[in-house]
């Protein structure tokens, strides 16, 4: 077993290495990515480390170095897999807190591992060569390793059950492959201590690294293909180029003292291309970082723009962020126009005199036909003294629609490919935003063409419905003033007398002031059907209408039970008021002619399911609740069927609900309406 620990320490440390250099190669800027590296880079020189104090290569002192910097590099492990575990389900950015907290502890123990407070000095333990020996602060190592270890797997375990089962894979094989490492890994620890415990669990190392190229391959918990591929080539390639010199020495040389530099050349190589591109994004990073930003922050914009309804505000906005965010000398936007391409937007700093118009046979249009943004040089000028950094065709229904035309940016920065890839999201969102003005408007024009035919449908239905209870209530009138006029005539040669035709005259007169009434109401109601719809207090309404009905009411000596909440507010024509009025009239004219012995109106208004919601009710007996929806009119209290029916269409086009309900018995009704509250 002492043979196996070593030789299964070094395995482990080459199978780590491998799996963090395929992931460097794969994509070194994501999170996931770059976390996984650091922490496969750290556990393989911890288990390097422990290879290398354990065989007998090395004296006490170097093996003390080793050692040392094996637990520096093994104190950092908690940190990396904590923010990996993190990263990986999504938690970072809610964690940020937790794992900078995480990272002060690693680094904090990765120091002092480096000093006698972690590791005391190097002992013989079994048949290695040297051990390490660990007192408190080896205490306090192993503590905040396992803790952070523990949380990483418990937030594992907790969101097990919130995954796709594809995903509970992944977390299953990799948690399984972390557990059996740690444990092999923590089967060190005894021995450290004293306690006399082999570290037979070592191989379980192994264990963690097939489990997680297995997670890896299988259930792509790090998509590695690309990467792979590279390592692959890179593998290949080294092995050639390092190969040769070292079978041309020992082929021309035989062994010897150029094995040192030839073996250090070879390690300083095979670092090379890491160090190189490492430092090459660095400095990348550093010279390009205003213009990642800005591109990062245009991409960020561009998703907003498809919530934008109106092109102008649009094509203002686009403009406004451009020159903000780019520092551009101008930009424009063109779109097209029978033939030819015209400047709808634009802003400048330095007053460049761009054409109102582009022509779509022209030079400049025919070197936009791909869907990519052309960078200014490989474009023809426009005009005199202006020069176009970059140009962005913009496209509807796959045909070139217009063109965000960008000046050149300020102080002499120039755009550069990187630049084609970012706004060549942003052209296609702009598209896409034109895309969805255009088609809605469209779809508008097509809404509100059958909205108006739809409107026209109903107002001849209504017309008819109005017409016939028009003609129920005319003729009812025509009966009274036929029977009446019949009383006029002499019967078994007894003259009518002067009573007879004061009674006579006084029902035509009142009847032909109903039938007055009846034919100014239907008369408003066409008048004002066409009349602007405004925001309106609906308390305020009912109490100008009731100030219209007082000398009625309080000839009758009805009471008013008035309940209004204040401040509802609805959209309303000038027809609302008269089918309140007519609604008033019609409690009061029933009154009238029922005579109850209390003469009551009652009116409620609440704002109940964000509806306002209106009850007027009377004592003046029921009434025929189907007669009213069958627009024939109704006599309660010989007249206003045709108002309560006028009433109910109003009522309906102000999208709103009418419903009638018996008081009590024979002792009254209730008017329900219900109409939308204003959400302005």
């Amino acid at each position: 077993m002492p043979v196996v620990y070593p030789f299964a320490m070094c395995l482990t440390a080459v199978g780590i290495f491998f799996l963090g250099l395929f992931v460097f190669l794969k994509n070194w800027d994501h999170e996931i990515n770059k976390t996984w590296f650091y922490f496969c880079l750290s556990a393989s020189i911890w288990s390097f480390g422990y290879f290398l104090t354990m065989i007998p290569r090395f004296s006490l002192s170097q093996a003390l170095i080793f050692s040392r910097i094996s637990h520096t590099s093994g104190a950092l492990i908690p940190g990396f897999f904590f923010h990996f575990v993190l990263a990986w389900l999504g938690f970072s950015q809610k964690f940020k807190k937790l794992i900078k907290a995480c990272y002060l502890f690693c680094a904090t123990i990765a120091v002092l591992s480096l000093t006698p407070f972690v590791v005391i000095t190097l002992t013989q333990k079994l048949t290695f060569e040297y051990y390490p020996v660990g007192r408190i602060g080896y205490v306090i190592y192993v503590t905040n390793f396992i803790g952070w270890v523990v949380l990483a797997h418990y937030y594992l375990f907790r969101e097990y059950r919130n995954f796709t089962p594809y995903r509970r894979n992944q977390i299953k094989i990799f948690t399984i492959g972390t557990v059996a490492g740690y444990i092999g890994g923590a089967s060190c620890f005894p021995l450290i201590f004293g306690i006399k415990i082999p570290p037979y669990l070592s191989v379980l190392m192994l264990f963690y690294v097939f489990t997680s190229t297995y997670a890896i391959v299988k259930y792509h918990l790090i998509d590695i293909r690309i990467a792979a591929a590279r390592a692959g080539i890179f593998i290949v390639i080294y092995f050639l180029v390092l190969g040769i010199p070292y079978w041309l020495g020992f082929k021309l040389a035989g062994k010897g003292v150029w094995l040192i530099p030839v073996t250090l050349m070879a390690i300083l190589a095979s670092l090379g291309p890491f160090i190189y591109s490492y430092l090459r994004k660095r400095t990348e990073n550093v010279l390009l970082s205003e213009q990642r930003r800005y591109q990062q922050a245009l991409k960020g914009f561009a998703s907003t723009l498809i919530f934008i309804r109106d092109a102008e505000k649009l094509l203002e906005k686009v403009l406004e962020e451009l020159m903000n965010s780019v520092k551009l000398n101008f930009s424009a936007i063109y779109l097209k126009e029978n033939n030819s391409f015209d400047l709808k937007s634009k802003k400048v700093n330095d007053s460049p005199n761009l054409p109102s118009k582009i022509k779509t046979n022209s030079s400049f249009i025919t070197s936009l036909k791909s869907s990519q943004p052309v960078l200014g040089d490989y474009l023809p000028g426009l005009g005199d003294n202006l020069k176009v950094g970059l140009a962005c065709p913009l496209f509807l229904n796959r045909k070139l629609y217009g063109l965000l035309i960008l000046g050149t940016k300020q102080k002499g920065k120039i755009f550069t490919d990187t630049d084609v890839d970012a706004f060549s999201v942003v052209s296609a969102q702009v598209s896409l935003a034109l895309s969805e003005i255009y088609y809605f408007k469209e779809y508008q024009k097509a809404t509100e063409q059958r909205h108006r035919l739809e409107l026209e449908k109903t107002r001849l239905e209504s017309a008819f419905q109005i017409a016939e209870a028009y003609r129920h209530e005319l003729g009812n009138i025509i009966n009274v003033i036929s029977m009446s006029l019949m009383n006029l005539s002499s019967v078994g040669g007894v003259e009518p007398t002067k009573e007879d035709i004061e009674m006579t005259r006084a029902a035509i007169s009142n009847n032909v002031k109903r039938a007055n009434y009846i034919f100014n109401a239907v008369s408003k109601y066409n008048e004002n059907s066409d009349s602007q719809f405004q925001p309106q207090k609906l308390d305020k309404l009912i109490n100008g209408t009731l100030e219209e009905y007082k000398e009625q009411i309080d000839k009758q000596n009805i009471k008013i039970d008035l309940n209004l909440e204040k401040d509802i507010k609805i959209k309303a024509n000038n027809n609302l008021p008269y089918a309140l009025g007519y609604l008033i009239k019609g409690a009061i004219t029933a009154i009238d002619y029922t005579k109850p012995e209390e003469k009551l109106i009652k009116i409620q208004l609440t704002n109940k399911n964000k509806e306002a919601v209106l009850e007027v009710s009377d004592t003046g007996g029921d009434v025929n609740q189907d007669k009213v929806y069958q627009g024939v009119g109704i006599e309660r209290g010989k007249e206003g069927g045709i108002l309560y029916f006028l009433a109910r269409r109003i009522i309906f086009d102000h999208q709103g609900d009418f419903q009638v309900s018996s008081l009590d018995g024979k002792k009254g009704t209730i008017f329900t309406v219900k109409l939308p509250l204003y959400k302005g």
